[in-house]
């Protein structure tokens, strides 16, 4: 079968290197971009059962359109000293135009769900949009009376604009809104001569609200912000003050770089023109968990575009030290290269009619960080099936055979132990399928076809490319007669393609095939302790999203700045859904709440439990309050305010006089294990209600959602998918081995190898980021020990399939030991250089944390921006390391060893048979 494909592939040498640039162009001109169909999030592929999944789309039941489920804080505030009425100018500035903003892609929503000029509310899906437009536009017309007032005569001289000095659009919109609703004519006219007054060249300039492109601000639902007459005073400090954007969009949505970019550009636009007039030291900082999401999204690209780079520089540094020949330098880049191309279009296509239902049955997906594991494991594998042939080519060359024929042995000879350790890789990534998490689900199979596609070009167009060149490939070196004279290929490394010298691996093999079972002892003896570290912690990951990010980066200082002055809890509340299996009255309802929020204030650590009696929990259960005070007068004036009008009952269909929602302030942050263990608590307090038939709750369904229950459920389903895809991995390439190898005890031992040199990397990844971090570690990234242990069993597998199979096919006409020193002298120098390949691959991960510092002592600017991803630089080092110990530790002394004694004990048995 072998040398059928070899000689097929011969035949149609030029039809298949020009068959493949074709595709290779079409793909790339045709095909849609892997950011055009890229996904991301994390909680939007939890499980559906999940219970923030299903908190989540009871939320979207009961309050269609009403969901925030992420938030960007806008912080603005000194780190050493009160705020004072200079930066209070910049604070108006910056308010002004974002309720601009929100009335915009208020009014944008309210046409888009059928509002049409004229028609009243009265129920309409729109309404309340055109509520918050007019309510957001007084607001902004209101703030930029008093920004102009402040700023006095100190106007600066620069082109007045729709927005500077005065916001005289807004006067314009909200002339056109109350024109559109039929209002008093005195008040439109009064509006549009404001606006006129205030920029002359408005009429010329305007662009209808429906033509506006606020796409980037389309996830936009509310401002919370410290001028807001009832809820201000919580939202400021002498030393700072904020402003919450509520968004539609999850935290790590794709589209929340857009919505970044865009509050940059405004931030830029207040700091330039009204931060001339503030001291120094003030501040206006992005936090929050979209902040957080979107960042983290900046900071993969940054990565992959470092990673992709980096990868191409290592690659070819490695070859060219290797082979010093250009055309053997040229053909395994031209190979990846039409690999990469290829196999992301077919990706990014397939996603595509995934998309728009185009193929029945098809689901797939593609994410953000998913093209980084692409385009290492492809550069680094393609490159080694790419040594694995040049390297048999030159042997065969070095015989008395023709070109063509040398060139079909090689492929010939080979393709086995490409198959194999391709189908290892493939087949162990595949195995992600079966996760119950959605990324996990995807990215595997992802992975695993993209490979396929560099196995298939490996295997026809690198070979086809090779007999098309001819010997010449080889230049400046030439291929001579290289023969012993009984005929065979002396047993020294090919030629100076190991770069390590002709007699280095004949010496190992002979060192090690001498004293096998000390070198086994000690070798597994060395890897042991750090593997018993890496077993015993393998689970102490983190699933803080904004520990990814470094102390540097904007939203983890926004997030310093903000707890220093406020409750982080507060931000980021547990949302309680509770629903009845019965309708009862309104009243009633509301009373059970308020009872049921009083047992939730015995829990530890909750400091505030919102409801429609108390929309901002400023009332605990011990605060006793008279009828006339201004806590009571607030109380009333908090309950009648938009964010408590219809947001603890819904009125939907189904959960009218049904549903009681709770928001739950936990002291603490929402990504750390104690809150996640005070959420726990909550749970349990609910379901002990629900359970309980003296309790009104008895029998009612209970789901909770916000960031951490999500986290909660994120940690549960990965630990379980963990745990179940170790065993379908190490299932999978087993039998894999056990095809290609046909020998058990030899396929369970390489299997014990990897999964030795697995729990070595994490225990030494685990105590390099501790020393690295120090103070600041709280554990490895989530995703780490997954994706590290199906690589390195799939991907490590490799060095070890090409060296047993040489092994094999020397002994049949060998004997066990002379064959392995033959089998180790052969593949020595090529494994070798083929482990600094993938390892380099992987190291180049990193380089988003090394580079920019590096090229910033040398003076160039804009790489201090850059923010490094410590989830990728994380995987990338482990990975690497990985790679390593596999290469130059378990393929070089634990599997010859055990080979040996393997061999020698199979030696005994024939002789004593």
């Amino acid at each position: 079968m072998a040398e059928t494909w070899a000689q097929l592939v011969g035949r149609f040498r030029l039809w298949i290197v020009v068959g493949w640039f074709i595709v290779a162009i079409g793909a790339r001109i045709l095909a849609p971009s892997w950011d055009e169909v890229a996904f991301d999030g994390d909680f939007d592929y939890l499980p559906p059962a999940m219970t923030s999944v299903a908190g989540g789309r009871m939320l979207d039941e009961a309050f269609p359109g009403d969901r925030s489920r992420s938030q960007v804080v806008l912080l603005m505030g000194r780190e050493d000293g009160d705020m004072n009425k200079r930066d209070e100018l910049v604070g108006l500035d910056l308010l002004r135009r974002l309720y601009h903003r929100l009335a915009e892609v208020s009014w944008q929503r309210a046409i888009d769900q059928g509002y049409v000029r004229g028609e009243l509310a009265s129920n309409k899906a729109w309404g309340r949009w055109i509520d918050l437009t007019q309510e957001a536009l007084n607001n902004a017309i209101e703030i930029d009376q008093r920004f102009y007032a402040l700023l006095g005569d100190r106007v600066p001289e620069t082109e007045s604009s729709l927005e500077e000095p005065r916001l005289a659009l807004a006067y314009w919109d909200r002339a056109k809104l109350l024109e559109s609703l039929g209002a008093e004519t005195d008040k439109i006219a009064s509006d549009y001569e404001a606006a006129l007054v205030l920029y002359p060249g408005l009429p010329k300039e305007f662009t209808p609200i429906a033509d506006r492109d606020l796409s980037a601000w389309s996830n936009l639902l509310d401002i919370l912000s410290w001028e807001d007459a009832i809820i201000g005073r919580r939202l400021k400090t002498s030393g700072a003050q904020m402003a919450v954007l509520q968004l539609s969009s999850e935290l790590a949505a794709t589209g929340n770089i857009a919505t970044l970019e865009a509050i940059d550009e405004l931030i830029s636009g207040v700091l330039a023109y009204s931060g001339q007039f503030a001291d120094p030291g003030l501040r206006i900082l992005k936090t929050g968990s979209a902040a957080i999401g979107g960042e983290t999204l900046i900071a993969a690209r940054a990565a992959i575009q470092y990673t992709e780079i980096f990868t191409i520089i290592m690659i070819l540094t490695i070859l060219v030290v290797v082979y010093r020949a250009p055309l053997l330098v040229a053909v395994p880049m031209i190979s990846i290269g039409i690999a990469v191309v290829t196999s992301t279009a077919l990706v990014t296509w397939l996603t595509q009619a995934s998309a728009n239902h185009a193929l029945m049955g098809l689901d797939l997906r593609v994410f953000t960080t998913s093209r980084i594991f692409v385009v290492v494991i492809l550069f680094g594998a393609g490159t080694d099936y790419c040594l694995f042939l040049i390297a048999r080519l030159r042997e065969e060359a070095a015989l008395a055979v023709s070109w063509s024929q040398a060139s079909s042995r090689a492929l010939s000879g080979v393709s086995g132990a490409l198959l194999g350790s391709a189908f290892t890789t493939i087949v162990g990534l595949g195995m992600l399928w079966i996760a119950e998490f959605g990324k996990f689900h995807y990215t595997g199979p992802i992975i695993g076809l993209c490979l396929s596609v560099g196995l298939l070009v490996c295997m026809t167009f690198t070979p086809a490319l090779l007999q098309l060149l001819g010997p010449r490939v080889f230049w400046p070196s030439k291929i001579g007669q290289m023969s012993s004279p009984d005929g065979s290929v002396p047993s020294y490394p090919l030629g100076n393609t190991s770069g390590l010298g002709a007699g280095v691996w004949p010496t190992i093999s002979l060192f090690i095939t001498r004293r096998p079972v000390a070198l086994l002892t000690i070798g597994i003896g060395v890897l042991l302790l750090p593997a018993i570290h890496g077993w015993r912690n393998e689970d102490n990951v983190t699933y803080d999203l904004s520990s990814e990010l470094g102390s540097q980066a904007e939203s983890r200082r926004g997030l310093r700045l903000m707890q220093q002055h406020f409750a982080i809890g507060e931000l980021n509340p547990v949302t309680i859904l509770v629903k009845k299996s019965e309708s009862i009255d309104q009243g009633t309802l509301e009373a059970d709440t308020k009872e049921l929020a009083k047992s939730l204030y015995s829990i530890p650590k909750v400091v505030a439990v919102r409801t429609s009696d108390d929309p901002l929990g400023d009332f605990p259960p011990d605060r006793e309050m008279g009828l006339l005070s201004g806590d009571a007068w607030r109380r009333r004036a908090l309950q009648k305010h938009r964010i408590a009008k219809q947001y603890f009952f819904s009125s939907a269909v189904g959960f009218e006089n049904k549903l009681a929602r709770l928001d739950v302030v936990v002291d603490g942050d929402p990504f750390s294990i104690d809150t996640a263990n005070v959420v726990t608590n909550i749970a349990s307090e609910l379901t002990s209600q629900s359970n309980d038939s003296a309790s009104p709750w008895y029998g009612a369904s209970i789901l909770l959602t916000g960031t951490t229950p999500s986290i909660i459920d994120l940690r549960e389903v990965t630990l379980q998918d963990n745990r179940r895809i170790k065993i379908a991995v190490v299932l999978a390439v087993f039998l894999v081995l056990l095809l290609m190898i046909r020998q058990i005890g030899l396929c369970l031992y390489l299997i014990a190898t990897v999964l030795l040199s697995y729990y070595a990397t994490l225990g030494l990844s685990l105590a390099w980021f501790r020393w690295m971090y120090g103070d600041e570690f709280v554990g490895l990234d989530w995703k780490l020990p997954l994706f590290l242990f199906v690589i390195l069993v799939a991907v490590g597998q490799d060095y070890n399939v090409y060296l047993v199979a040489r092994v094999l096919e020397e002994q049949k006409k060998l004997g066990w030991v002379i064959a392995l020193r033959k089998a180790v002298s052969r593949t020595g120098g090529i494994i070798t250089a083929c482990g600094l390949v993938m390892a380099a691959t992987f190291f180049s991960m990193t380089s988003s944390a090394w580079f920019p510092p590096i090229a910033k002592s040398f003076g160039f600017s804009g790489n201090d921006e850059v923010v490094a991803l410590r989830g990728i630089i994380e995987l990338g080092f482990a990975l690497g390391l990985g790679v390593l110990i596999d290469t130059f530790y378990v393929r070089t002394i634990l599997v010859p060893s055990f080979i040996t004694i393997l061999g020698r004990w199979k030696s005994r048995q024939s002789n004593a048979s």
